[in-house]
């Protein structure tokens, strides 16, 4: 236990993009050094995994964890990347165009192109439609690829707009992970571990569609509101394309880690996760790292949806 609670600290500091966000590295250290001296009894892995994880909480990396690998249990968990083409639907509801956007998820890059055509065939009915209100629901949504939101994004937003800004911590884990998918990236190879490099915000100017959305927009935001789906919805807000209603998510942050990296534990086989990308809001630090709804509002079951969205204030 204490071989891999020692893993986990060095992991943590030479991969993890900014463990130090919120304690500094002797704060850290001390805190990490007071956790393992109680690992002084035999514990079940369960157990272990228990004590492990209080590990992760100063990162404030929502993404991180330490699991139990099961191949049982997760092979019968719902996947919603299984079901593409149904991760966001449309619907009319009297004047008002509803997408319900439930998931971002993928299976890989292949899906982006099912969801490519899923996104213009909405606009197309919404056009068709002639609605001029549209609502855009990620209440629900637990994120899965971002480039999903920039797909919604230019048929609501014809303007150039600012993105995150992105930190990337260089580590040998990570690039021996890079080169085991074939991935290349010179400027992150040629770094020096421990080197964060630094990516500004850019400018993105949203690709021209066929029939763009004229109308008022609304996102609305809830208490599950996760990863891609938090920047797609910080995106919106903080560049002032459309108003969000609905709840502050509850694990989700505007600015956050991402870009998942894991590991086995070497002696009791958890899984170990964290971010090794630091993705900042267009908005930058200053701003509460929090989603806030220009229109607070309580998100309702699915048999009130059809009030919810009558009654927002267009």
């Amino acid at each position: 236990m204490r071989e891999d609670f020692q893993f986990i600290r060095k992991q943590l500091f030479d991969v993890h993009a900014n463990p130090f966000s919120r304690l500094t590295r002797e704060r850290y250290e001390a805190y990490l050094d007071s956790l393992e001296t109680r690992l002084n009894q035999p514990l079940s892995v369960a157990d272990f995994q228990t004590k492990a994880r209080l590990a992760l909480v100063p990162l404030g990396d929502e993404h991180a964890a330490i699991t139990i690998l099961n191949a049982n249990a997760r092979n019968k968990a719902p996947n919603r990347a299984d079901s593409v083409a149904a991760n966001i639907s449309y619907q009319r509801i009297g004047g008002i165009g509803y997408i319900n956007a439930r998931s971002f998820a993928t299976r890989g890059s292949q899906d982006l192109t099912v969801y490519e055509r899923c996104v213009d065939s909405i606009f197309a009915m919404i056009h068709r439609d002639k609605v001029t209100r549209l609502v855009i629901d990620v209440s629900r949504n637990d994120g899965g690829a971002s480039a999903v939101g920039n797909m919604i994004i230019k048929h609501i937003f014809s303007k150039p707009y600012k993105h995150y800004s992105m930190n990337w911590k260089r580590s040998e884990a990570y690039l021996s992970r890079l080169n085991s998918w074939g991935f290349k990236d010179e400027s992150y190879q040629n770094a020096q571990p421990g080197q964060i490099l630094h990516f500004p915000s850019i400018t993105v100017v949203p690709d021209r569609v066929a029939s763009p959305f004229k109308g008022k927009v609304i996102v609305i935001v809830g208490t599950e509101t996760f990863s891609s789906a938090m920047m797609f919805a910080t995106l919106v807000q903080d560049n002032n394309m459309a108003l969000l209603a609905g709840e502050s998510p509850v694990n989700g942050h505007p600015s956050h880690f991402g870009e998942m990296y894991s590991t086995l534990l070497p002696n009791t086989r958890l899984e170990l996760r964290f971010g090794v990308k630091e993705w900042i809001r267009p908005a930058g630090r200053e701003k509460e790292n929090k989603l806030v709804p220009d229109i607070p509002r309580k998100i309702p079951s699915n048999e009130d949806l059809t009030k919810f969205v009558r009654q927002l204030p267009w």
